[in-house]
């Protein structure tokens, strides 16, 4: 399995609710021992769980053109992958894990559909939701986390987290009813 973390690489957007996607690879390169090295455009961190083969990809792309990193990586590994993504329609924290489905027009996930011809692709999405009234999305999505939420953001990384190495381990299914909300 190949999970793709999507986020934006640099400092300043270091703790930015769009870069959850990164922080979930982190935190499942943390669990697992595992360091990310540099490879074309993206940090890949590799190895084995459960005896199964798993990649952890960070596109380097940006997150508006991370679809052409997914396109190279699965064109030289074609395997199953998942990807791992912010999503401002989702209420802080819930998780949702999906087979397939719109981008709601999540520019992450508009570039993967552009590349991979489609939105037939696997995805967690993690809630980071309600946009406040009469805010800007791309001002909401690159603003640091509030306090509040930073206190919470230890516990929503850690459920992605077990969300991925559950369907890596079980498959999406079996993942899907246990993750998603009834």
């Amino acid at each position: 399995m190949i999970v793709f973390g999507l986020g934006n690489p640099g400092d300043e957007y270091l703790f930015t609710r769009h870069n959850l996607g990164f922080m979930v690879a982190d935190a499942l390169a943390l669990e697992l021992g595992w360091r990310f090295r540099p490879h074309n455009q993206a940090l890949v961190a590799e190895g084995k769980y459960r005896l199964q083969e798993l990649w952890l990809v960070k596109p380097l792309s940006y997150m508006n053109r991370s679809g052409q990193v997914v396109k190279d990586v699965l064109e030289k590994c074609s395997d199953d992958f998942l990807v791992v993504v912010d999503d401002v329609d989702l209420e802080w924290g819930q998780l949702r894990l999906r087979k397939s489905g719109g981008t709601s027009g999540h520019n992450g996930l508009d570039s993967i559909r552009d590349h991979l011809g489609g939105e037939d692709f696997p995805r967690l999405r993690i809630g980071i939701g309600p946009r406040p009234a009469g805010a800007d999305l791309s001002e909401y999505v690159l603003s640091p986390f509030s306090k509040t939420e930073l206190a919470e953001l230890p516990g929503m990384i850690e459920r992605a987290r077990d969300a991925v190495l559950l369907a890596t381990s079980e498959g999406i299914d079996i993942a899907m009813n246990k993750v998603n909300p009834a």
